[in-house]
């Protein structure tokens, strides 16, 4: 094997696939990066058998083969070389050299043929929507998902697709958010995909009028942006019945300046952040919401202006879950409806239907 590449193109590659790379894996074979020189294309690719991700890259191929170079020593090499035409050959003895200016460096590599093979059919269900609605979706749901190994199944967000419309759900048990959007579907299916899996796919998807088609099939999920490929292994199992967690109705509607909002419960939270539920309390008196929280620290109690319609009402919430939703909403103002002050609150973008987010509350004494 044997070609010449721009480095800016193979660090980029490099760096791309790197995220596939095993964190901690019994085979050393897949703490490497498989590299394919085959016509005029570098492919390289990286496997931990959960997520797999493969970059192509344009390249003057002077002899085809193939090899694999041990990833994350390759992957600081890569970093070094931006600005370098680049020659990489496997060499006789086992190794991959790599030429530049006037210098050269030899890396340890693997035998290609003991890497697993990766299973690239493309037949299944699929659905089609626009990088910039599945990068917002996923925003809005992904931060949602649970980090907890004892309950792998919330480890990733529901993909619920009927007539065309798409909803993913995330939730931990603690809160959880909706979001729905218009897609072009094959037809009516669902999916849970792991979370990691898609915070590497908006990575991905730089291309703000670009389109994403996502295949799933069986218990897995492959997409194709760009040069890339990605394929992921599902999360199996049957997930929350999100509907029944969902209040049907509320008797009290609260609508506040997002940005207010925002500011004040941060100014809270730096007290609240000594106590290990980061308890703010909300006192909502007529048009007027009491933002206090108290530690051994101090104290904290601020007015900001709201519209209320309903009863008044004192409930307290985990303050950093109130502010993971106001960081992703672009509305100028929030809708919080809210039963009593031990039932689920949901907030709403003011101008959103299509997008919600379900906070329990933290029970305190009036």
């Amino acid at each position: 094997m044997k070609l010449i590449c721009d480095g800016l193109d193979l660090s980029d590659a490099v760096l791309k696939v790197s995220k596939a790379l095993s964190a901690k894996s019994a085979n050393p074979i897949l703490d490497g990066i498989k590299i394919t020189a085959a016509g005029d294309t570098l492919s390289l690719l990286a496997t931990d058998m959960e997520l797999t991700i493969e970059r192509r890259i344009k390249a003057d191929v002077l002899m085809e083969g193939e090899t694999v170079v041990v990833g994350k020593y390759f992957v600081d090499f890569a970093k070094k070389l931006e600005n370098e035409q680049v020659e990489l050959s496997r060499l006789d003895e086992g190794q991959l050299q790599l030429k530049y200016s006037d210098s050269e460096s030899e890396l340890q590599v693997f035998p290609a043929e003991n890497y697993p093979e990766i299973e690239t059919d493309k037949d299944g269900d699929y659905f089609e929507i626009s990088q910039k609605d599945f990068k917002k979706t996923v925003e809005r749901t992904v931060f949602a998902c649970s980090s907890d190994d004892s309950r792998p199944i919330l480890k990733g967000c529901l993909f619920e697709i009927n007539d065309g419309v798409l909803t993913v759900v995330a939730l931990d048990g603690f809160r959880m958010a909706v979001c729905k959007k218009q897609v072009n579907a094959s037809g009516n299916f669902k999916a849970i995909i792991p979370s990691r899996t898609l915070i590497e796919m908006t990575r991905l998807s730089d291309k703000e009028d670009g389109t994403v088609k996502i295949l799933l099939k069986k218990n897995t999920l492959m997409v194709e942006l760009e040069n890339t490929t990605l394929i992921s292994r599902l999360i199996e199992g049957e997930f929350v019945k999100y509907n029944h967690i969902l209040p049907s109705s509320f008797s009290d509607i609260v609508t506040v300046d997002k940005k207010a909002f925002n500011d004040s419960i941060e100014r809270a939270s730096i007290v609240a952040r000594n106590d290990r539920y980061n308890i703010v309390k909300f006192e909502i008196k007529e048009n007027i919401m009491t933002v206090s929280a108290k530690s051994e620290v101090g104290n904290v109690n601020e007015n900001v202006n709201v519209i209320l319609k309903g009863k008044d009402l004192t409930i307290a919430f985990n303050g950093k879950y109130i502010l993971d939703f106001l960081k992703i909403t672009d509305s100028e103002t929030v809708k919080m409806n809210l039963n009593s002050p031990i039932d689920p609150c949901i907030l709403q973008p003011s101008d959103d239907e299509d997008f919600l987010y379900l906070v329990l509350p933290v029970r305190i004494n009036a």
